[in-house]
């Protein structure tokens, strides 16, 4: 019976066997049965086709007529359960995927969680962010201290009453990305999972020095006698004013800067006090990777560097192991991968609105492998 509930879901049943349908589900027991197999196989719509849910009514309603007296019941028992389905299509919309419990397939959406983008001032007091608004925030005495522009924080340039560095420091969780224009008019566009620390205002006596866990492109204002300088677990980049990504999550142990125009210098930073400490100059469209034997240089595809500023997934020959950390930032997501055999294969793909599913879907019709959805973790299998 599970073939003639699919062919009235895909609109090929004959009149015969919508018949033969009818008598079925005027059991009882059959119709916990029905409702089970579109669950089953709701997930071709889910993953391919856009979902329509009015449209899905009407094709219950004009598949079971009622023109009989001796029907009504029946249709009546029908749009009982139409309307069960309709729930069920309207709530799967989303982020979805397919698992096995035994012999069912069900269909489990992942727990979203909100993750918050937050800004701990000067004074210790945390602001919560809403990437939706303009406002501007103050810190425990009233004071203002900067101003947000909707995914934007904008800190008044060269307030020359500062004469005390102040730090602040911003953490965007997984999933999100926010912008800041610091007081020397250098934008910094930071990545999903990053966190950065920062002066309020910049000194003239000092020099402009951040310090960032995560990844981010530097747009630096320029200014010849005050150096800007970035400050990661292994890395030390400095220059005068320039447009660069920088990434440098700690829990990856793999840090790079890539010049899109400009000049930098780099400095490993358990060397920096170190005079003779090794340092390299990069020339654009150069990325420097640092590893425990030193700085690699190597040309590397500049947009596929910085296409995370416009939300897009870029994979040129990229490792399925560096994809799926990507994955992870970018949908706020856990992925564990029981199939070590994958971690080295490498997938070529740009995404830019797709959904976790579609994402993995698109790998899994290249390379065969099954994956699970238990709350907010995918768990991939062979």
């Amino acid at each position: 019976m599970e073939i003639l509930v699919i062919k009235f879901l895909n609109e090929t049943i004959s009149e015969e066997e919508l018949n033969s349908l009818r008598n079925w589900l005027q059991e009882p027991k059959n119709q916990n049965n029905f409702k089970a197999i579109v669950r089953a196989n709701q997930q071709l719509d889910l993953v391919y086709y856009p979902i329509d849910a009015e449209a899905a009514y009407q094709r219950i309603l004009d598949a079971i007529p009622y023109k009989e007296k001796t029907t009504k019941k029946l249709y009546r028992t029908l749009l009982k359960y139409a309307a069960i389905v309709i729930f069920l299509i309207a709530t799967t919309i989303g982020l979805y995927t397919i698992f096995k419990t035994d012999d069912t397939i069900l269909i489990s959406p992942i727990a979203e969680k909100a993750p918050q983008i937050t800004l701990e001032l000067e004074d210790g007091s945390i602001q919560i962010l809403n990437e939706k608004i303009r406002t501007t925030i103050i810190n425990k005495e009233g004071n203002a201290v900067v101003a947000q522009e909707y995914d934007k924080l904008v800190y008044k340039q060269d307030n020359k009453e500062e004469t005390v560095l102040a730090y602040n420091q911003l953490t965007v969780p997984y999933s999100k990305r926010f912008k800041i224009q610091l007081s020397d008019g250098t934008n910094i566009f930071l990545n999903a999972g990053t966190k950065i620390r920062y002066p309020k205002v910049f000194l003239n006596t000092h020099k402009r020095e951040v310090y960032l866990d995560g990844e981010a492109y530097f747009e630096v204002a320029e200014k010849k006698n005050q150096p800007f300088i970035i400050h990661t677990e292994e890395m030390d980049i400095e220059v005068l004013g320039t447009k660069f990504n920088v990434s440098s999550y700690q829990n990856e142990n793999n840090t790079s800067t890539t010049l899109v125009e400009g000049s930098v210098q780099i400095s490993s930073s358990y060397l920096v006090s170190d005079s003779t400490s090794p340092s390299v100059i990069l020339k654009p469209g150069q990325q420097a990777i640092m590893s425990k034997e030193g700085f690699s240089i190597q040309k590397v595809n500049i947009e596929k560097q910085i296409a995370w500023t416009e939300g897009k997934l870029y994979f040129v020959n990229d490792r399925f192991e560096n994809i799926i950390k990507e994955l992870e930032r970018h949908y706020n997501v856990n992925i564990q991968n029981k199939y070590p055999e994958l971690n080295n294969m490498r997938y070529t793909g740009t995404f830019l609105t797709e959904t976790i599913i579609q994402v993995l879907n698109t790998f899994k019709s290249n390379t065969h492998f099954e994956y699970q959805i238990k709350n907010n973790t995918i768990i991939i299998k062979p």
